[in-house]
C-alpha cells in the first residue's frame, strides 16, 4: 500500500446514501443465481424501502464483460467492475473500496458492509440497519448471526432484538463477512483490507476478522449485536475453524500487540488450535502455519493500510454502471 498523505474523508459537496456494499462474485464459480438474489434482496431495499443503496460488484474471471443477466435493470443498479484474471478477496475488496473513495460514495455513506455473492438480505433488515446507526450515533459496528433461514423482519415478522455488545470476545466469535455491518466513516478510519489474509492470499482466513479488530467498532461500548440469525447465507461448516485458524490467530495476535486486553482472545484461540490437533480438524502442518502467522500478527502490529489521497490499489479492467445510476 502507499505511504503517502492520510486520506481526509471532507467533501462536502456528493449526496449522502444510506448504505455501500462491496461484492465479489467469481464467474467461474457457477454462483450467478446466488448473486442475482443478493442483487434482489438489495433492490427489495431500494424500491420498497425508499433507501439510497450504492453496491459496488467486482466479477472475477469475466473477460467478456458483464453477464446480459446482470444488466438492464430500471432500478439503482450496482456498480459492476470486472477482472479477467481471479483475484485474491481482500485484493477485490480493496479494488472496489479504492474506486468507491474515487467516486466520493464511501465518504459520504451512513455505513458499509461486505455480502459474500451467495448471501443475501431477507425484507427490511436494511432498513432496520440504517435506523440503528442512525438512531445510535456512538455505534460503530453491528452484527449478528448468518443462516439459511433468517428471521423476517416484515412489519408481522420477529423482533431482531439488537442490544449493546457484552465483550469483545462476543463480537470476535460473531464477526463474519456476512455480518459485519460498519459505520462509514469507521471505515474511512479503517483503510484497506490486508492483502496478506483471505482467501487466495498467503494466509487464508482471518481478514473479516482483523479488518473489524483494527476499527472503532470493535469496542463492546460501540457496538451493537443480536443473538439472531439475521443474514441469509449457507449454514456455518465445520471446518470453518479449521480452514481459518491461521488467519484468525493472525487478526487477534495483531490486536494484542495493539491492544492488550486482546490478550486473552489470543490465547483462547491459541487454545482452540490444540483442540483442533487433539481432535484431527487441524493437521500438524495446519498447526505449525496457525503458530507462524499469529506469530507475524504480533510482529506486523501496523498493517500499512491506511486510505491515501492516490486511494490506491487502482481500478482493474473494467467498470459499468447500471441503467439507472442515480448517485
Amino acid at each position: 500500500m502507499s505511504q503517502a498523505m492520510p486520506f481526509s474523508p471532507t467533501l462536502p459537496s456528493a449526496r449522502r446514501c444510506d448504505a455501500v456494499l462491496f461484492t465479489t462474485c467469481d464467474l467461474g464459480s457457477g454462483r450467478l443465481d446466488d448473486l442475482q438474489r443478493l442483487l434482489a434482496s438489495v433492490r427489495r431495499a431500494v424500491t420498497e424501502d425508499g433507501l439510497s443503496i450504492i453496491h459496488y460488484v467486482l466479477l472475477q474471471r469475466a473477460a467478456d464483460g458483464v453477464p446480459p443477466p446482470l444488466l438492464g435493470d430500471d432500478w439503482h443498479a450496482p456498480r459492476f467492475m470486472t477482472a479477467a484474471a481471479r483475484l485474491p478477496l481482500s485484493r477485490a475488496r480493496n479494488l472496489m473500496l479504492a474506486q468507491a473513495l474515487r467516486d466520493k460514495a464511501l465518504q459520504h455513506a451512513a455505513w458499509v458492509a461486505f455480502p459474500d455473492d451467495d448471501a443475501w438480505y431477507p425484507p427490511q433488515l436494511l432498513l432496520e440497519l440504517s435506523l440503528l446507526f442512525a438512531c445510535h450515533p456512538h455505534v460503530d459496528l453491528i452484527t449478528c448471526r448468518y443462516g439459511s433461514a433468517p428471521l423476517d423482519l416484515s412489519p408481522l415478522g420477529a423482533d431482531p432484538a439488537f442490544r449493546p455488545a457484552e465483550s469483545r470476545g462476543e463480537m470476535v466469535r460473531r464477526v463474519s463477512s456476512n455480518t459485519l455491518m460498519l459505520r462509514a466513516s469507521a471505515a474511512l478510519r479503517t483503510g484497506f483490507f490486508d492483502e496478506r489474509l483471505g482467501l487466495g492470499a498467503a494466509i487464508n482466513g482471518g481478514e473479516d476478522l482483523d479488518y473489524a479488530l483494527r476499527s472503532d467498532g470493535c469496542r463492546p461500548e460501540r457496538a451493537l449485536i443480536s443473538d439472531e440469525i439475521l443474514v441469509g447465507h449457507r449454514d456455518r461448516l465445520a471446518w470453518v475453524r479449521s480452514r481459518y485458524y491461521a488467519g484468525s490467530l493472525f487478526a487477534l495476535a495483531r490486536a494484542a500487540r495493539r491492544q492488550p486486553m486482546m490478550a486473552g482472545q489470543a490465547a483462547r484461540k491459541l487454545l482452540v488450535g490444540l483442540a483442533l490437533l487433539a481432535g484431527r480438524e487441524l493437521g500438524w502442518r495446519e498447526w505449525r502455519s496457525g503458530l507462524r502467522a499469529g506469530w507475524l500478527g504480533w510482529r506486523l502490529p501496523d498493517p500499512g493500510t491506511a486510505f491515501t489521497l492516490e486511494a490506491e490499489p487502482h481500478l482493474v479492467e473494467g467498470m459499468h454502471h447500471g441503467a439507472a445510476d442515480q448517485s
